[in-house]
C-alpha cells in the first residue's frame, strides 16, 4: 500500500538526492540532512495536538455515552490509519529533501556567480514601459498598513504551503491527485528552485546594493526602513539574515539567495492550480492568494515582476509533467506484476 501509493514521489526524490549529492562532490558544496529535522517535528506536532484536540472537541459537544469509543469511531471513520500508514513516509522523507534543497540553493555561488540580474532588470522594465515595477505599483501600495499587511501575507507563506502539503500528504482520496501533487511539488522545488535558480543566478533588488553596490532599488529599501519604524516590515530582516548567512560556510535554515524564478510565486501558483477543483472558496482563496504573493514579491524588494512571471508559466508545465509521471503507474504495475513482483 505504502508502495503504490507513493512510488513516483519516492522515485523523483531519490532522483533529485542522487543529483545533489553528484553535484555537491563536483562542485565541493556542504550537505546537511538535518536543516529542517526539528522544524517538521515541531510543526508535525503542533498540527497532531491541534488536529486531535478540533476533534475531541467536536465528539465532546455531541454528549457521546461512552467518549473514547466514540472518538476511535471518529478517528476510523476519518480513515487515520491509513492516512498514517500513506502519508508518514512521504513526512519523514520531506525534511530531507529540504534539506539538501536549502544546501544547493546555498551552494549556487560556488557553481556560477551571481551575473543575471542586470539581464532580468532590462527584460523587467522592457516589458513595463521602461519603469521597474516597484514604481508602478508605489502609489497604490506605498502606504504602510498595505506594506505590514503584504508582508503579513508574504510571511504566511510558508505556512500555507505546509498546512496544503500535509493535507495531501495525508489524503487518501484521489491518489493519482495526490500523486500528482507531491511529484509537481518536488519537481517545482527541484527544477526552479535550485537548477534554474543557478542557471540565471540573481541576487534581486534587496541585495543589489550589498552585493553589486547598485543603487537602482535603494529608494525602495529606504521607504521599506522608514515605514518598519511605524509598520513592522519582517522581510528587512529576512534580508538581514540572508545576508548575514551569505558569508558564512554551508547552509543553514532558510539559507540560499537567489531571485530568478520565485519559488514563493511557484509554490502558490503550484496550490492554486490543484485547489481550482474543491469548488469557488477554496478556488478563489487560491488566486487571491497567488495575486499577493506576487505584489508582494516585488513591493518588498524580494524579486522583480518577471521572476514571478516566470514561475506562473512554468509551474502548469510542472503540473502537467508530474500528471503524467503519476499516469504511468499502471504500466509500471503491469509490467511488474507481469514478472512476478508483489508490490503490496
Amino acid at each position: 500500500m505504502v508502495w503504490r501509493a507513493n512510488w513516483p514521489f519516492f522515485v523523483v526524490v531519490v532522483v533529485y538526492a542522487l543529483a545533489v549529492l553528484a553535484a555537491s562532490a563536483y562542485w565541493n558544496i556542504s550537505i546537511n540532512f538535518q536543516i529542517y529535522s526539528d522544524a517538521f517535528l515541531l510543526f508535525g506536532l503542533g498540527v497532531t495536538v491541534i488536529l486531535f484536540a478540533v476533534i475531541s472537541i467536536r465528539v465532546m459537544l455531541e454528549r457521546p455515552q461512552r467518549l473514547f469509543p466514540a472518538l476511535r469511531d471518529r478517528l476510523l471513520v476519518n480513515k487515520l490509519p491509513d492516512r498514517l500508514i500513506v502519508g508518514l513516509p512521504v513526512a519523514l522523507i520531506l525534511p530531507v529533501f529540504f534539506s539538501l534543497f536549502t544546501s544547493m540553493k546555498a551552494g549556487i555561488s560556488r557553481i556560477v556567480p551571481y551575473y543575471a540580474d542586470t539581464t532580468v532588470m532590462n527584460i523587467d522594465r522592457a516589458l513595463h514601459g521602461g519603469h521597474d515595477v516597484w514604481q508602478i505599483l508605489h502609489p497604490l501600495l506605498g502606504a504602510g498598513p498595505l506594506t505590514f499587511a503584504l508582508n503579513f501575507l508574504y510571511n504566511l507563506w510558508f505556512i500555507v504551503m505546509l498546512i496544503v502539503l500535509f493535507c495531501v500528504t495525508f489524503s487518501v482520496g484521489n491518489q493519482r491527485l495526490r500523486s500528482q501533487y507531491l511529484v509537481a511539488f518536488v519537481l517545482t522545488w527541484a527544477l526552479l528552485g535550485n537548477l534554474a535558480a543557478t542557471l540565471f543566478a540573481s541576487v534581486g533588488p534587496a541585495f543589489l546594493m550589498p552585493f553589486f553596490g547598485d543603487e537602482t532599488f535603494v529608494p525602495l529599501m529606504n521607504y521599506l526602513q522608514a515605514t518598519d519604524s511605524t509598520y513592522p516590515v519582517w522581510a528587512l530582516d529576512a534580508q538581514g539574515m540572508l545576508l548575514a548567512n551569505a558569508g558564512l560556510d554551508g547552509p543553514r535554515l532558510g539559507s540560499g539567495i537567489s531571485a530568478f524564478p520565485s519559488l514563493h510565486v511557484a509554490v502558490v501558483t503550484l496550490n492554486a492550480i490543484y485547489l481550482w477543483r474543491f469548488g469557488r472558496l477554496l478556488r478563489w482563496a487560491g488566486i487571491a492568494f497567488l495575486v499577493a504573493i506576487q505584489l508582494g514579491a516585488v513591493h518588498l524588494a524580494w524579486h522583480y515582476a518577471i521572476d514571478g512571471y516566470a514561475s506562473m508559466l512554468a509551474t502548469p508545465i510542472i503540473w502537467a509533467l508530474a500528471g503524467r509521471l503519476s499516469n504511468a503507474r499502471p504500466v509500471f504495475w503491469t509490467r511488474m506484476k507481469d514478472r512476478g513482483v508483489d508490490l503490496g
